[in-house]
């Protein structure tokens, strides 16, 4: 038997990087338990994935890395201000495509 230390538990919080105390990153299945926990509901690690990796392309989270275990790890820290501003975005632009069309009808 060798003297190796026990592995470390998986965190339940979301953890901050020791570069950047600033910095929110997070696995997948860290991810998929905070949601779960606080929506009630139960997903999956796989459909998340998914989901995070189509929030990559369009540059609203940052895939960092993978863990050892074949996790992504997900740089979080701007996510909210990114998805804000792309809903605020699509909000006014409806809006002024309705408020165009009211405009123009009622002439």
């Amino acid at each position: 038997m060798t003297d190796r230390p026990p592995s470390p538990h998986t965190p339940t919080a979301l953890p901050a990087t020791a570069t950047d105390e600033d910095r929110i990153v997070a696995t997948t299945p860290q991810l998929t338990a905070r949601i779960e926990a606080a929506a009630g509901c139960r997903l999956d690690d796989s459909v998340l994935e998914e989901l995070l990796l189509e929030l990559d392309r369009g540059e609203y989270v940052e895939w960092v890395t993978m863990t050892r275990n074949g996790d992504y790890v997900w740089d979080l820290t701007d996510s909210p201000d990114r998805i804000a501003d792309a809903v605020a975005t699509v909000v006014v632009e409806r809006f002024e495509g309705w408020l165009e069309a009211q405009l123009t009808g009622s002439a």
